[in-house]
């Protein structure tokens, strides 16, 4: 199953958002990303003039994890001409069962849990 078959993400372009930050606790992964809504999303606002997409603040976070395996992990981190952190996008996002694996500049990452939340701040 890809992600734009989960509710909350449906109307979220994760290829395009940028990741800010990954935290991770013993039952959580949480990326904190710059994300591109959709027109249908309901935090969706016209871009501003210089970008292409609508730009939001949010998280994506994984709770209830039984476990959290790193296949790849990358320790470059980019800043963009704001100074912020930027360790690329999300390129890949699949589910099968409960096991997610997702991939980007940032590494690859398997998330067997039990909920996935898409919160726009």
């Amino acid at each position: 199953m890809n992600y734009h078959e989960i509710e909350a993400l449906k109307e979220v372009y994760l290829e395009d958002s940028y990741v800010l930050e990954i935290e991770e606790t013993i039952d959580k992964l949480i990326f904190r990303l710059e994300a591109v809504l959709t027109e249908k999303n309901p935090f969706f606002t016209p871009p501003n003039p210089e970008e292409q997409y609508c730009y939001k603040i949010a998280t994506l976070e994984f709770h209830g994890a039984h476990f959290i395996r790193w296949i790849k992990k990358s320790k470059n981190i980019n800043t963009d001409s704001a100074k912020e952190t930027d360790l690329g996008n999300i390129d890949t996002f699949t589910i099968e069962n409960r096991l997610c694996t997702l991939s980007g500049d940032w590494g690859v990452v398997e998330v067997d849990c039990e909920n996935i939340y898409f919160r726009p701040n």
